[in-house]
């Protein structure tokens, strides 16, 4: 299992208070840890992705990506010649473009129209523009309507990438891992990787992306997923810290369509579901209080380097199963420069 790429997603919103110097010189730290690729989130109320990402790529020779570009925060022609600029200094290196709608709380900033189809229309345009085809926008009415574009204009950047783009489709339901079949090079699975395998559903998911992909003629598709880890000394600490990222994801699966039955798998009483759904609908957030520790391990590896060792050791043979070449760990912990550290040094050598 020593094969897999490592990757680390720079979760915006964890990184709140840091300035653009303080993640660069955090790259650099995962870089010299043994990571080989670096994600960002898309967040509007962070710093903007791309600007972090070119900091990254004139500092740290490293491959760069977003999980995900948020396919409602910016037109194809925004991203496409953002990323073509940023692959200038990459020195060939891949960048990988993930594409979604963003999570739970996308609809609070931006209106949500048609998803899938917004999907596949921002896959196709981008995969035209970075390969420096001219864009008809009339080709894409949902989004040349989104964005405000003129339906009898085309556009092609002036100017070619540098290195290897790829898209990765950061959609996990049925529909869009579809799309990502169809029309992308790649999966990002998200942050409930582990819930859904232990579920029982992430073999007939890959099924649906790799039929499309035969379909559309496309080789075998890299698969990436998402670990939600959060580690440190203090294990305990490290616990309390996903409190609130669990209780917004696990109630996410219910809204994806998971049912009682499946979150029995994990464990977790479906009332307790229920409690932290009321507890959003009475006080606008959720009680993190009403979070169980089956909730937690559903989702996070998280605790001491040594329980958290054990468990990836778990984790990673579902990847390895499962056909995942790289495990992209996001959040990290309750202090991230501690987690990166204990991640790289104590828990990644015991794959």
């Amino acid at each position: 299992m020593s094969g897999f790429e490592i990757g680390i997603q720079l979760h915006l919103p964890t990184f709140g208070t840091a300035s653009v110097p303080n993640i660069v010189a955090f790259g650099r730290a995962a870089h010299a840890g043994g990571v080989g690729q670096i994600w960002m989130t898309d967040n509007l109320c962070s710093r903007n992705p791309y600007v972090v990402l070119t900091a990254l790529a004139a500092s740290i020779p490293i491959k760069l990506g977003t999980a995900v570009t948020v396919q409602y925060f910016r037109s194809p022609v925004d991203v496409a010649d953002s990323v073509a600029a940023i692959t200038e200094l990459m020195g060939g290196r891949e960048f990988s473009l993930g594409l979604g709608r963003g999570n739970r709380t996308t609809p609070r900033y931006v209106s949500v129209i048609r998803p899938i189809s917004m999907l596949r229309e921002t896959a196709q345009s981008l995969a035209q523009l970075l390969n420096g085809e001219s864009v008809c926008f009339a080709d894409y009415p949902n989004v040349a309507r989104y964005f405000n574009l003129q339906p009898t204009a085309s556009f092609r950047l002036p100017f070619a990438s540098q290195s290897p783009v790829r898209l990765y489709c950061g959609a996990n339901g049925p529909r869009g891992l579809a799309v990502g079949g169809a029309h992308m090079d790649g999966i990002i699975f998200g942050g409930t990787f582990q819930a859904v395998t232990q579920m029982g559903h992430m073999e007939r998911l890959l099924r649906i992306v790799e039929h499309a992909a035969a379909d559309a003629g496309r080789v075998a598709l890299p698969k990436v997923a998402e670990i939600k880890l959060s580690v440190a000394r203090d294990g305990y600490a490290a616990r309390e810290f996903v409190r609130h990222s669990v209780a917004r994801r696990i109630v996410a699966l219910r809204e994806e369509g998971y049912t009682d039955d499946d979150y029995r798998k994990l464990a977790i009483e479906p009332a307790d579901i229920d409690r932290l759904v009321e507890s959003e609908r009475r006080g606008g957030d959720f009680d993190p209080a009403l979070v169980t520790d089956a909730m937690i391990d559903a989702l996070f590896v998280s605790g001491s380097p040594a329980a958290c060792r054990e468990k990836m050791v778990q984790i990673a043979a579902m990847a390895e199963r499962h056909g995942y070449g790289q495990l992209m760990f996001s959040e990290l912990g309750p202090d991230v420069h501690e987690g990166l550290r204990l991640l790289c040094d104590e828990v990644l050598p015991s794959l």
